[in-house]
């Protein structure tokens, strides 16, 4: 929740960014995108949008609200979006800043800076509670029951000293959901609770977030959700080389989906600023069908990375697949994206497909394109981790704490000290039944291999618990992984860049789980 992110450009700048990494980006891999010069993230007091003459809409937030410099693009806070949904007269300053609690926005004088300010007649919004559930970090810690308190005596009161209205803002959802129903959970339930409670209290008024953005993702479902959250592909855009993978920020077009939720609510609000509650309609056409059959490269075991035209109007894209191999297979969803391209996994290995995009806006959705037809690739190397006795999954190698690499030997970990291994025994398959793992540590396994460009696809879970697995790959860092509980999940990182004949996966995170990793040459 740091306030580490930026602005996504907009318009001609996006394209332009757009166009010129993916012409490298088929090719080349992600190296050599990264921009010099220092991260800086947007300075939340200055950043106001509007000048109206109406009401100022205050927002006293952490990261998911925040706004961002545009070094960050794609991420997005839903703050910073917030007044494309009001009229002109009214103004939205935005002073949510990342890694903040509600206790440490106060204890740092950014909530008397509002106050400072505030007028009889404006607004603060408090979202809080992503942060202060964050027990590992005491600056940030708040118990649900202090978490109250501050929204009580500090916002509420504080607003309401000076004539402004408080309107209390429920945690927005996190991608964390129930694999086996496909429904999303409550994020911070506690934090939601002490909120409703507040607000019923004191009698302000309420935008239920954990529940309007978790209904809206739900309906979306797992799968789509990626969009509205950071799932950023390497090479896309300068900053992020390595891609991102992160279950709570929003890229942009999440971060209208949330803002639009917000204004809404706000319009079913008895207060008077609902009746500047504008743009929250579809627009009046769908989409144009796109003309062109999807492009694909970097054609892997089990994906590839597609790239087609620009669909004018379009908000999103939904990919589809359908088996060759299998008659009267209907097409069902491989992902989506905002953006004209997409890294699908999830395929069969040397399986026939055919592949289509629909382009999609809040109207519905457009025709199909015309079709793909691509096969997927045979994995090159494949590797089961677990303890020694375990059994191996067909087609794979064997790899346990006692694999360590040498020269003779070709793969391995680099130093085992440390590592743990389970076995959870039948009930799922070979590979996903037994794991290597080093809670809070960190571990480096080689594997020699021509030098090229490659996807691994990482197995991650545990049968009978939760993992939480990050991943360093040819040093890019390709964030974590969070596996439903006893549940595995299947990550494919693209664009993996060898240079020195040796491909290194380093694991790290909270638990540091691997069950297996395959891997192939792509370029």
């Amino acid at each position: 929740m740091d306030g580490t992110a930026a602005t996504p450009p907009t318009g001609h700048r996006r394209r332009t960014v757009l166009r010129a990494a993916l012409a490298g980006a088929a090719t080349a891999g992600a190296a050599g995108l990264a921009l010099p010069g220092t991260a800086r993230a947007a300075d939340a007091a200055g950043a106001a949008t509007g000048a109206g003459t109406g009401p100022t809409i205050y927002i006293a937030s952490d990261s998911t609200a925040q706004t961002y410099d545009p070094y960050y693009a794609p991420q997005a806070g839903w703050g910073e979006v917030l007044g494309q949904f009001f009229s002109d007269a009214v103004t939205v300053a935005n002073h949510a800043i990342g890694g903040r609690s509600s206790r440490s926005f106060i204890a740092e004088g950014r909530l008397q800076a509002i106050l400072d300010v505030i007028q009889p007649g404006d607004y603060l919004f408090v979202q809080f509670g992503h942060n202060d559930a964050t027990i590992s970090r005491p600056e940030r810690y708040t118990p649900p029951a202090d978490y109250k308190e501050f929204l009580r005596n500090d916002y509420i009161g504080g607003a309401r000293a000076r004539g402004a209205v408080p309107v209390v803002v429920t945690p927005v959802s996190r991608r964390d959901f129930n694999r086996a129903t496909g429904k999303f959970n409550v994020s911070f339930p506690e934090y939601v609770a002490k909120a409703v409670e507040v607000a019923s209290e004191e009698g302000v008024p309420l935008v239920d977030l954990s529940a309007s953005s978790r209904a809206y993702l739900d309906e979306v479902g797992i799968e789509e959700a990626r969009s509205v959250f950071l799932h950023v592909p390497p090479g896309v855009y300068p900053n992020r080389p390595f891609g991102t993978i992160d279950e709570t920020h929003f890229q942009h077009y999440g971060a209208v989906r949330i803002a639009r939720l917000i204004a809404l609510d706000v319009a079913r609000l008895g207060v008077p600023l609902a009746r500047h509650v504008r743009n929250t309609a579809p627009p009046r056409h769908r989409p144009d069908r796109p003309t062109a059959a999807p492009v694909a490269a970097l054609v892997s075991h089990e994906g590839a990375r597609l790239t087609w035209d620009e669909v004018p109007g379009a908000e999103l894209y939904r990919i589809q697949r359908r088996r060759r191999d299998v008659p009267d297979d209907e097409y069902t969803l491989a992902t989506t994206s905002p953006i004209p391209l997409a890294d699908i996994g999830g395929l069969a290995e040397d399986t026939a497909y055919d592949l289509r995009v629909i382009a999609v806006n809040g109207r519905g959705q457009s025709a199909p394109s015309p079709r793909l037809r691509l096969t997927t690739r045979v994995a090159d190397l494949r590797y089961d981790f677990g303890p020694a006795d375990s059994p191996v999954a067909e087609g794979f190698v064997g790899v346990s704490p006692e694999t360590l690499y040498t020269p003779e030997r070709g793969y391995g970990f680099t130093d085992a000290t440390g590592l743990i291994t389970r076995d959870r025994g039948p009930g799922t398959d070979d590979l996903g039944r037994d794991f290597v793992a080093y809670f809070d540590g960190r571990y480096e396994f080689r594997t020699d291999t021509p030098n090229g460009t490659y996807a691994v696809t990482a197995h991650v879970g545990d049968a009978a618990g939760s993992s939480r697995s990050g991943f360093v790959l040819e040093g890019g860092d390709r964030g974590q992984v969070i596996g439903s509980p006893n549940a595995i999940t299947r990550q494919t990182f693209t664009l993996v860049d060898v240079r020195d004949g040796q491909l290194s996966v380093t694991v790290y995170g909270q638990t540091g789980h691997l069950n297996g990793l395959v891997i192939t040459r792509v370029g």
